[in-house]
């Protein structure tokens, strides 16, 4: 179950993502620390990436490999640092055209 910050930052997120992106597929679901980034199509809704929060200030980033296990990125920073990493590394993996 998500905790009540988790949850407000999904929707800060998700509001700040499908600005940025232009589009409403783009979903962010809170679990527990995670803020799960996912894509939407017609039969499915694939996560990508994803923020974990670590304390009250530092997230750091993971994406999901083709195996389904999750890769941490080497970086850490804020919530809106590491959603600018997850964005310029897996950008185009959040474009409905190239999904």
């Amino acid at each position: 179950m998500p905790d009540p910050y988790t949850v407000v930052d999904a929707e800060e997120v998700q509001k700040n993502l499908r600005e940025r992106l232009g589009h409403a597929q783009v979903h962010v679901k809170p679990y527990g620390r995670n803020l799960l980034i996912q894509m939407e199509d017609s039969e499915s809704v694939e996560t990508v990436a994803r923020l974990t929060r670590i304390n009250n200030k530092t997230y750091c980033a993971a994406f999901r490999t083709h195996t389904g296990r999750w890769e941490p990125l080497p970086d850490e920073g804020t919530r809106d640092e590491m959603l600018e990493v997850v964005l310029d590394e897996f950008g185009p993996y959040l474009v409905p055209e190239n999904y």
